[in-house]
Order: C-alpha cells, then structure tokens, then sequence
C-alpha cells in the first residue's frame, strides 16, 4: 500500500501561474504597462506579482529567488512613492495657498 503525501501549497502560491516564468511573464506586463502609464493600481498589481514570486514554489534557482527579493523591493518602493505623492497630494489640496496672504 503506497500512499502520496500531499504537499500543501503556501499561501503566495498561484495555481492561474504555475511557474516562476509564468508570473515573471505577468509582472514583464505589467511593468510595461506601468512604463507607459504609471499609476498606483500597477504598482499594486506589481507589488503583488512579486510577491507571489517570493512563493517557495517558485523558487526554481538562486538567481530566481535573488530576482524575486529584488522586485518586491523596488515594486514596494514604487508603492510607496505612490502613496506618498497621494498624501502629499492632500495635503497641498487641503492647505492651498490664500492669494490675500502675500
């Protein structure tokens, strides 16, 4: 009697893309679409992309996996410039300069 351990995908893992090149494929589209439009859904989009690179199924090589921790990071970053620009964005829209205090 043979049994199969079945082994349980974590929680980054994305069947719709079974492997590291199918997501890398994905997130290739999505940073050229965030080339020619940059906003902060595609950085989420990104963000999340990379993400699920990080998942250790994914983790095919080393150089995958360096890959991987590289463009959470910068994905992460473009987030967050996006999110601080909105703040900032409020705030100038918030506190617009009066023209009668010169």
């Amino acid at each position: 009697m043979q049994t199969e351990l079945a082994v349980k995908a974590s929680d980054l893992f994305d069947p719709d893309l079974p492997t590291a090149s199918a997501v890398l494929v994905s997130l290739s589209c999505v940073a050229t679409r965030y080339a020619v439009n940059p906003s902060e859904d595609l950085a989420l989009l990104g963000c999340s992309l990379a993400q699920t690179l990080n998942a250790p199924e994914y983790a095919e090589s080393h150089l995958i996996e360096s890959a991987a921790k590289q463009l959470l990071q910068d994905w992460q970053a473009l987030l967050q410039a996006h999110r601080e620009f909105s703040l900032q964005q409020e705030v100038t829209d918030f506190v617009t300069p009066s023209s009668t205090l010169q």
